[in-house]
C-alpha cells in the first residue's frame, strides 16, 4: 500500500466515524489512534519474537501487573477482529484497552496512549468497517518517516475545531525556529504545552539530519505538502542514539487527549521513551519538573486566558498565559540555553504589570536575540491573531542588542483556505539567512539597542521603537457620519415601502 492509498484510508477512517455521529475531531482522531496502534503492535510482536531467540516473551498473555493479573491476549489484532460477533468483539476493545496504560513492556509514550482510554465507537458495525479499513495495512513495510507524517496528516484535522488553536502550530514554522535555534546532540529539549508534538517532533528530525552525512540526506514532501529534508543520523554513536530517543525530549501538556497525540506522534516517531507528561507547566502546586532545566525551549503557548493561580516558582502571582509561560521558560532554561517561543503580538506591546516584569526581566537577565513579527494570517485557519516569536539565551549577561525582522510572506495564501505554491512570496528564507550574521536590510531587518526598548517602557512593537511609521487610521467627522446611517435609514425605508407594495399586490392578484 502506497503512500496514496494510506492517505485514502485514513480519508475513509474519518468517514467511518463521522458517519456513526462521532463528529468531535479530537474523539475521532483517538478513536482511530487505538485501532492504528493495536495493529502495529501485533506486528511488532511478531517482528521482535522472529528476530529474538526462544527466551523471547510476547507482548500478549498474562502479566502481573500491582498484584492483579492483567490477560493482554483478546486485544492481540488477530484474535479481537477476527471475533464473527460485532457487538461483542466492541465490548472486548472496550472492557480491555484501558489495560494497555499499564502494560509492564511497553514504552512510556505507548502507555500514555492509553491512559484513561476510553472507547466511545457506538456499534460494533462501526468497529467492523473500520478494522476492515485497516487490516491490509502492513505497518511494518512502511517507512517510518511515512508513518509519521500520515498521522501528522489525520492530525491535521484537529484543526477543524476551535479548540485546536493551542497546539496545532503551522509546521513550516516550527521547522524554521527549530532551525534558528538549532538544539544539538546531548543537549535537552523542553516544550512545555507540546500539543501534538510538533516541536518535539522537528527537534528529534533536526537532530538525526545534523548528524548524517550529505550523501545519506534525502529531500522529501512533509505532511503539510513542503518539501522536508530529513537524514539517518549515520554520524551518531549507539549512546547518542539512546540519549536522543530517550533523554533529549520532554513534553508537558494539561489536556489529556490532547497528549495522546503527542504519544502516538512519539510511538510513530521512535522516541516514545521519552518523557511525556500530562501536568500544568505554569499554575497549581509544584512539582520535581518545576526544579529541571533545560537546554532548549521550543514551544508555542496558549494565546487566550489568563490564571491567578500561578506556580511560586515563576516569580509572578498572575498575569495571561502566554506570559506565564514566558516566566516559566525564563525559570527553566539552563545556563548557556536558547528558547524560541511563539506569542501573540500582546507580548510586544503589553504593559501590564506582568508583560513589563517578564520583559524586563528578558531583557536584563536574559539575551534577547531576535523577535521576528509574522503577517496577518499566519495561523489561519486557526486563530487571526497577529503573532511574532523570540528567540533568547541564558548566558549570564544582559541583552545588548536585539535583531528584528519582519515576515510577510510564508509562501502561502495566508488565508483560511491555506495555499502553498512559489506564486506566494516566502521570506523564511532569507529569515534563515541573515538570522546567522543578524543582517539588517531597510524596511525588513533591524538591530535596535536593549536600551531603546527599555526607554520605551519596554514596548517593542516596530512603531513605537520609531522603525516604522504607526499606521494611522482617518475617521470622518461626527456630522458625516450621522448624514451617512440617516442615507442608509432613507434607503432602507424606501426599500420596506416597496416591498410592501409588491405583497400588497400580490394579495389582490389573489383575490381576483
Amino acid at each position: 500500500m502506497d503512500n496514496g492509498a494510506l492517505q485514502n484510508t485514513l480519508k475513509s477512517l474519518c468517514k467511518v466515524m463521522w458517519d456513526a455521529n462521532v463528529t468531535n475531531p479530537i474523539t475521532y482522531v483517538t478513536q482511530i489512534s487505538y485501532l492504528l496502534f493495536l495493529k502495529m503492535l501485533e506486528e511488532i510482536d511478531a517482528e521482535q519474537k522472529e528476530a529474538s531467540n526462544s527466551t523471547y516473551q510476547s507482548l500478549y498473555g498474562e502479566f502481573e501487573v500491582a498484584g492483579e493479573m492483567l490477560n493482554f491476549e483478546p486485544l492481540r489484532w488477530s484474535i479481537l477482529t477476527t471475533d464473527p460477533d460485532n457487538e461483542r468483539m466492541l465490548r472486548t476493545l472496550r472492557d480491555t484497552i484501558p489495560q494497555l496504560a499499564r502494560h509492564p513492556k511497553l514504552s512510556q509514550g505507548a502507555r500514555a496512549v492509553f491512559q484513561n482510554a476510553s472507547v466511545v465507537i457506538p456499534t460494533g458495525a462501526t468497529l467492523r468497517r473500520a478494522v476492515d479499513l485497516i487490516a491490509p495495512i502492513s505497518f511494518l513495510s512502511v517507512d517510518a518517516d511515512v508513518k509519521g507524517d500520515l498521522f501528522e496528516h489525520l492530525v491535521s484535522d484537529l484543526g477543524s475545531q476551535k479548540k485546536a488553536a493551542q497546539f496545532r502550530t503551522p509546521r513550516h514554522l516550527v521547522r524554521v525556529i527549530v532551525q534558528m535555534v538549532n538544539p544539538q546532540i546531548g543537549g535537552t529539549v523542553c516544550d512545555s504545552a507540546c500539543g501534538s508534538g510538533g516541536f518535539l517532533i522537528t527537534s528529534y528530525e533536526h537532530i538525526i539530519l545534523s548528524n548524517t552525512s550529505p550523501e545519506f540526506v534525502k529531500e522529501t514532501i512533509g505532511p503539510d505538502g513542503l518539501p522536508v529534508h530529513r537524514g539517518i543520523g549515520d554520524k551518531l554513536t549507539r549512546a547518542q542514539w539512546d540519549f536522543l530517543q530517550k533523554g533529549t525530549l520532554h513534553g508537558f501538556e494539561g489536556d489529556q487527549d490532547i497528549l495522546r497525540m503527542a504519544a502516538m506522534n512519539a510511538v510513530l516517531h521512535q522516541f516514545d521513551y521519552s518523557p511525556l507528561i500530562h501536568r500544568d507547566s505554569i499554575c497549581g502546586s509544584e512539582d520535581k519538573w518545576d526544579e529541571v532545566q533545560f537546554d532548549y525551549i521550543l514551544e508555542n503557548p496558549p494565546f487566550s486566558g489568563s490564571r491567578g493561580d500561578a506556580k511560586r516558582s515563576l516569580r509572578i502571582e498572575k498575569g495571561d498565559k502566554y506570559v506565564l509561560f514566558l516566566a516559566a521558560a525564563l525559570r527553566s532554561l539552563r545556563q548557556g540555553g536558547t528558547a524560541g517561543i511563539i506569542f501573540p503580538n500582546g507580548l510586544l506591546f503589553g504593559d501590564s504589570n506582568s508583560h513589563l516584569y517578564v520583559k524586563e526581566r528578558l531583557l536584563k537577565e536574559f539575551d534577547l536575540q531576535a523577535v521576528v513579527i509574522l503577517p496577518k494570517g499566519m495561523f489561519e485557519p486557526y486563530t487571526p491573531n497577529p503573532t511574532c516569536f523570540i528567540i533568547f539565551r541564558n548566558i549570564g549577561r544582559p541583552t545588548k542588542n536585539v535583531w528584528f525582522f519582519r515576515v510577510e510572506g510564508d509562501g502561502s495564501s495566508l488565508k483560511k483556505a491555506r495555499k502553498f505554491g512559489s506564486q506566494y512570496r516566502n521570506d523564511s528564507p532569507d529569515l534563515l539567512r541573515m538570522w546567522t550574521n543578524r543582517e539588517t536590510e531597510e524596511g525588513r531587518a533591524w538591530v535596535v539597542p536593549a536600551r531603546k526598548i527599555i526607554d520605551s517602557n519596554y514596548n517593542m512593537t516596530l512603531s513605537a521603537l520609531g522603525i516604522i511609521e504607526p499606521e494611522t487610521v482617518s475617521h470622518p467627522e461626527p456630522e458625516e457620519i450621522l448624514a451617512s446611517v440617516a442615507a442608509k435609514e432613507e434607503r432602507i425605508f424606501r426599500l420596506i415601502e416597496e416591498m410592501t407594495g409588491l405583497l400588497e399586490g400580490e394579495n389582490g392578484n389573489g383575490a381576483v
